[in-house]
């Protein structure tokens, strides 16, 4: 149990650092954020709703957003990563676990950006208390649902040694 979160906590530092230097800032999750906002643009565009789209800012009439880090889903996502990648599972099923989750994380980011955006356009205050508590709960209780579902149809991975338990 130990080594799984020694090794949780150094790929989740890893991926940190790795999504916070320059080149992958700039190259990598400027362009994912912008695709982000570009996506939840397109969705309230295709449900009839007004809206404008500009690099990562998304506008509707009476309120804007701007999509930002720890808003873009990417350190949500690298905290469900590093359970996965910790867990002793084999790597096809680890590969299929990340394709899902990341999924699951991003939509129900998009519906978090969307809804928020509405809400600020309603009422400023729930806005905030929305953005800063609700929404933030609501992503870390979607990465833990995963993250145990992923667990509960896991195959058994049997150490030398160790008797599989019953």
């Amino acid at each position: 149990m130990r080594r799984y979160f020694v090794l949780f906590g150094v790929i989740l530092l890893l991926g940190y650092i790795s999504v916070y230097l320059p080149p992958v800032r700039e190259h990598l999750v400027g362009p994912f954020t912008a695709g982000i906002t570009q996506v939840a643009g397109a969705l309230i565009a295709l449900c009839g709703g007004q809206v404008w789209v500009s690099s990562n800012t998304l506008a509707i009439p009476g309120f804007a957003v701007q999509v930002l880090d720890m808003c873009n889903g990417v350190e949500a996502t690298l905290v469900l990563w590093s359970a996965m990648l910790a867990f002793p599972a084999p790597w096809r099923y680890k590969l299929k676990g990340l394709a899902l989750g990341t999924t699951t994380v991003h939509a129900l980011n998009i519906l978090r950006i969307i809804s928020l955006l509405y809400l600020g356009a309603y009422d400023a205050e729930l806005f905030h208390w929305f953005h800063w508590y609700l929404w933030d709960a609501v992503i870390m209780l979607d990465i833990l649902v995963v993250f145990l579902a992923w667990l509960r149809w896991a195959p058994a991975v049997k150490r030398p040694g160790e008797p599989l338990a019953a």
